[in-house]
């Protein structure tokens, strides 16, 4: 038998009722704010921008530390922000084999086709004017930025691309179920619910 399983995890790592699941992320379009253009831009994270004003450089940075988003759990703006959720999709089948002598029912279960989805936001300042800069202040905002989206890239690259080993290795451990033999008419359902919640498990543990 077989079945198939989607999930998604909010940023608590709690897992997301089938109606609040977000939207696949999208790029924002970062054409109209020129601090953003050449900076390689990810298309799977959604950028925000929050605005900063000043005429000197010294002005913009202390605007960014001023108004940057606020962490709640350190109580305190930073100048850039990372926000991440997750989820996937999976196929799992199974074999069960009667025990006799024990009246157990033995249930070997495979998950395969595991495929991940994310749902990432990265938020950044940005300077709606910059006709008061020279072009050393105008480069050296340009760097700044691209350190701040270095650091955000980072995180990206930690919960995405780093993750999956792991998750699968988690996933794969997840290949055996002993039931009562007076379960089997009920083995089904029991099977997809132990598999829906050690899953679930993992993906608490990852975000």
């Amino acid at each position: 038998s077989r079945g198939e399983v989607i999930q998604h995890f909010d940023a608590a790592g709690n897992l997301a009722p089938e109606a609040r699941r977000p939207a696949p992320s999208t790029a924002h379009n970062a054409q109209k704010y020129s601090v953003a253009q050449g900076l390689g831009l990810r298309p799977d994270v959604r950028y925000e921008f929050y605005p900063v004003f000043g005429r000197t450089y010294a002005e913009i940075v202390k605007s960014a530390e001023e108004n940057g988003p606020f962490n709640k759990e350190t109580r305190t703006r930073r100048t850039s922000a990372f926000s991440w959720s997750m989820g996937w999709s999976y196929q799992f089948s199974y074999a069960t084999e009667y025990d006799e002598e024990n009246d157990k029912l033995h249930c070997d279960i495979i998950i395969r086709d595991v495929v991940f989805s994310y749902d990432i936001s990265i938020t950044l300042p940005v300077l709606t004017d910059n006709s008061f800069l020279n072009d050393i202040e105008k480069d050296l905002w340009k760097n700044y930025v691209a350190g701040l989206l270095d650091i955000e890239h980072g995180r990206v690259k930690i919960v995405k691309d780093e993750q999956q080993e792991g998750i699968l290795r988690r996933m794969a451990e997840i290949g055996y179920l002993l039931l009562d033999a007076d379960a089997e008419n009920r083995a089904d359902s029991l099977i997809e619910q132990y598999v829906r919640e050690e899953t679930a498990r993992i993906g608490n543990k990852t975000v």
